[in-house]
């Protein structure tokens, strides 16, 4: 490949080192470029982002500010310690509490409806409801927070309120991210692929040499493309928008099956998303697209249980690229040298990409 030669200009005024380079620049890499230069106003600190828009699920989520239904954190303690699961639950909650506080809840537009995660099996139904008081002491303990969780309905629907849940408007949530991490002074960049990078330097597009003293990937999702050695999986899944659907009763945010299906109003339109737990196999890819055995039980799930108007359609149909790690827990450490990782929110970025930012800032608070 030929490289361009670079002119004096260029050389001149564009000194190309930092103490910190950011590869990705969803909410995790932007959060952690936004919390470092408030730490270190006097570092130069670099994102790096491949897509014309953040690459993976940052601006492609459904818009929930979740932290765990009763089914879903049930399901995950089949596998892993009750301690590890309430202190999961936890770091959403908080993160969640920090991205309104610094961001502003007005400005991303968090509309505090509840949560609800409605059944359509008595029995399934009643034993999440036999776990209230177990999670609501989890909450009392861990938050001071108290009667988080109540037997409601939703719709024709037996369901279990989470009363601290609620939405946001994901667009709004990353373009302030954005500006704010800019008025912080960080420099982004769009549209560069990282192309190589050794211990000390990267290349990017157009063979532009930066040097680093430290490398922070917050890649999530597309993580073992760059670091094959790392267990982190892709996992993708579907979002898709109804055209406006005027009267619909499902106004606030709900949960069904373990949290794999989510649904929610947006603009007076019916957002409906998951369903990954169909086709684990089919949907561990990097790759967007649409998984048409996914979609149809997703239509299926639309007709027979939202009881959507019989000549619904489909506006809106997309694919985020989420990332897990070996458990549901993130990963956030020093790899080697002078390379950190902040990656794997097992499908609650918006809940915990922020305070996992601001956990990878301080794990490299003083630049080698």
């Amino acid at each position: 490949m030929q490289y361009k030669v670079l002119s004096y200009w260029e050389q001149q005024s564009f000194d190309r080192s930092y103490d910190l380079i950011v590869i990705g620049a969803g909410i995790v890499g932007l959060s952690t470029a936004y919390f470092y230069q408030r730490s270190h106003p006097k570092a130069r600190v670099l994102v790096l982002e491949r897509g014309f828009y953040p690459e993976g699920a940052s601006t492609r989520n459904a818009g929930f500010a979740c932290f765990g239904s009763i089914t879903e954190l049930l399901d995950d303690m089949k596998t892993e310690p009750e301690s590890e699961v309430k202190a999961r639950m936890v770091r959403r909650y908080r993160g969640l509490e920090l991205l309104r506080n610094e961001l502003g809840a007005g400005t991303i537009q968090f509309s505090a409806t509840g949560g609800y995660e409605i059944f359509d099996d008595q029995s399934e139904y009643e034993e999440a409801l036999a776990h209230i008081d177990e999670f609501n002491d989890w909450m009392a303990h861990s938050l001071s927070q108290r009667n988080v969780y109540s037997a409601d309905t939703a719709g024709p629907y037996p369901a279990i309120k989470n009363r601290l849940e609620g939405s946001i408007n994901t667009g709004e949530m990353m373009r302030i991210l954005i500006k704010k991490t800019q008025d912080m002074g960080v420099e982004i960049r769009f549209s560069t692929p990282l192309e190589s990078f050794d211990d000390e330097s990267l290349v990017v597009g157009g063979g532009i040499v930066l040097r680093f003293k430290q490398l922070l990937f917050a890649t999530n999702g597309f993580s073992s493309r760059l670091l094959p050695d790392l267990k982190i999986q892709p996992a993708r899944g579907l979002v898709m928008v109804s055209q406006p659907i005027p009267d619909h009763p499902w106004k606030g945010v709900y949960h069904y099956d373990k949290g794999y299906i989510y649904f929610r109003d947006v603009d007076g339109r019916v957002l409906l998303g998951g369903a990954r737990n169909i086709d684990f196999e089919g949907e561990t890819t990097g790759e967007f697209g649409v998984n048409e055995k996914i979609k149809d039980r997703l239509l299926e799930f639309a007709d027979r249980v939202l009881n959507l108007p019989k000549d619904w359609t489909i506006d809106y149909e997309w694919s985020g690229i989420m990332g897990f790690a070996e458990t549901k827990s993130p990963l956030v450490k020093h790899l080697q040298g002078r390379w950190y990782i902040a990656a794997g929110l097992g499908g609650m970025g918006v809940a915990m990409g922020m305070g996992l930012g601001k956990e990878a800032a301080s794990l490299m608070s003083i630049p080698v």
